[in-house]
């Protein structure tokens, strides 16, 4: 399967063929519009050319550019858990009681960050679900919604309430924010930098190693293997996060 790389400017987003179309997964921050055509260009795919949006789940990083695809492409279908759609209408990422950033030194690389780029809000456009979206309420082959891939959709909470991934028969895993690999060196561990809910986190990492997938693709960092998740399961401590602000 010719998988195809869309790096933006801090999403790695992916296509996976159908027949004469693609599945995008994600879409990247609202900025990323003229760097996404770009990437759609390179490799000779028009914005017609996808068939479906796969929204791992809400985020600015993620769920920026829906308006974007769907005002150019009305056809698109954007496949979301449904606990997604509410918070897609809000336009901003969810902060719920308990979340915060996986330890102090990421706190300090986001509070640098932050201060050298002052318009990331945590914002994105609202987007309101159409009548030919996908809500997802229950995990289910894609072949049962109707899509032509052999793989799967799997409810991994934890990062966010609404994160799905989608794990191929072949055993390639794409997870959105469910792992990552990003900022290793400030003890991330293969954790995505913010977490709702680091039990459920692992949980959901427990139910990728049972699943037998075997390969990573993360939103944020080079693929790697379920080894990663094998070796760093539960090294991260609740009481080591930093509560979280907008």
């Amino acid at each position: 399967m010719d998988i195809k790389k869309l790096k933006l400017s801090v999403t790695m987003c992916y296509l996976i063929p159908i027949k004469n179309k693609y599945l995008l997964i994600d879409t990247g921050y609202e900025k990323d519009k003229s760097l996404f055509y770009k990437r759609l260009s390179n490799l000779n795919i028009s914005i017609n050319d996808i068939a479906y949006v796969l929204l791992t789940h809400h985020h600015d990083d993620h769920a920026g550019l829906l308006n974007e695809i769907k005002s150019r492409n009305k056809s698109c279908r954007i496949i979301m858990h449904e606990k997604c759609a509410d918070l897609l209408e809000k336009g901003k990422n969810d902060l719920p009681p308990g979340c915060g950033y996986i330890n102090s030194r990421v706190n300090m690389a986001i509070k640098i960050f932050r201060k050298l780029n002052k318009d990331w809000d945590f914002t994105f456009p609202p987007y309101r679900i159409a009548d030919n979206d996908i809500i997802i309420r229950e995990e289910t082959t894609l072949s049962k919604i109707g899509i032509d891939i052999p793989g799967k959709l799997l409810y991994t909470p934890g990062h966010t309430a609404d994160s799905i991934s989608l794990l191929l028969d072949n055993g390639m895993c794409f997870v959105g924010d469910a792992a990552a690999n990003m900022l290793n060196f400030l003890g991330t561990r293969y954790c995505v930098i913010f977490i709702t809910d680091l039990k459920q986190y692992y949980q959901s990492w427990e139910k990728l190693i049972k699943e037998k997938v075997k390969m990573i693709y993360p939103a944020h960092g080079k693929q790697f293997g379920i080894e990663k998740l094998q070796y760093n399961i539960y090294r991260n401590k609740r009481e080591n996060m930093v509560k979280a602000t907008y």
